[in-house]
């Protein structure tokens, strides 16, 4: 007869070797005339426009700069 309880979860934390995704700096966000502007931080250019913050950073959290990453990477 088992005098011990079983275990439900383990005690070694699961190891997954995925490859690291760089991080992307966050874009430079500018409020000009009402409407908030995001742009690259390396080359200015314009990622997003909306009328709220968090709308424009939304935004700009989907697009990745032409200019600065023509190759794809």
């Amino acid at each position: 007869m088992r005098t011990q309880p079983y275990p439900t979860t383990s005690s070694q934390p699961a190891t997954t070797s995925q490859p690291a995704i760089p991080a992307r700096p966050a874009p430079a966000l500018h409020l000009l005339h009402g409407l908030w502007i995001a742009s690259c931080p390396s080359c200015g250019f314009q990622l997003a426009t909306a009328r709220s913050q968090q709308r424009c950073e939304r935004r700009s959290a989907r697009r990745l700069c032409p200019a600065c990453h023509q190759d794809g990477s």
